[in-house]
């Protein structure tokens, strides 16, 4: 018997930002793009070109900016939102209606801290006048955690929810020199992701009782 299984993509975000409020740069995006069984479909990365007026020195310095990269690697932001665009209606899979009644399909974006990374998105499309063509709803593999933790009295919850602790927590690897590159952030998420979903299923499987 085949079962239609629903085309439910995610893709996975991960933001450096040259500061905390969203009308600060993004210095440098990264998105992976899974399907329904979590296995990989596209991965997509670049640093941004931005005004040095607007940015705060010391959200660059965590940000592992560094001048001399940047001036080599970084593409204009207006060609690397095109581009993420692209990749967005490429795993759209999510259905919206229009203020017309008209149904279209936009991407469903999973972060870590998706709200931050929500608001420098849509603030990011915004100056630019441009449609984001992602849910409004972003996933968030931090309140995942807390969700997870709160659900299993069994687990003693981490100090904190950082995406580098939760990493070490579940067995992702994510060390320190690697940490807040987007790539490597938006590939540990993924990782973060898969790690809590595996442990939520163990948590449902029945007990096996041994036989008298």
């Amino acid at each position: 018997m085949n079962v239609n299984v629903p085309d439910e993509r995610l893709v996975f975000v991960d933001l450096e930002t040259a500061g905390l409020k969203p009308w600060r740069p993004i210095i440098e995006i990264a998105a992976i793009a899974v399907d329904s069984n979590q296995r990989e479909l596209e991965r997509f990365e670049a640093k941004i070109q931005f005004e040095r007026k607007f940015a705060n020195a010391k959200s660059l310095r965590k940000a592992s900016y560094s001048p001399q990269r940047w001036e080599k690697e970084a593409k204009p932001a207006g060609d690397v939102m095109k581009e993420f665009t692209d990749l967005l209606r490429r795993h759209a899979t999510v259905d919206q209606l229009s203020a017309k009644g008209r149904v279209f399909r936009v991407a469903q974006l999973v972060a870590h801290n998706g709200v931050f990374d929500g608001a420098f998105l849509s603030a990011w499309y915004d100056r630019y006048d441009e449609f984001l063509p992602a849910s409004p709803r972003v996933f968030c593999t931090l309140q995942r955690a807390i969700w997870l933790f709160h659900e299993d009295k069994s687990l003693t919850p981490p100090p904190d929810f950082s995406l580098r602790t939760l990493c070490h927590y579940f067995g992702v690897s994510l060390r320190a020199c690697e940490a807040h590159e987007a790539l490597n952030d938006v590939r540990a998420t993924v990782d973060l992701y898969r790690a809590i979903a595996q442990h939520r299923q163990s948590m449902m499987r029945p007990p096996l009782h041994a036989c008298g």
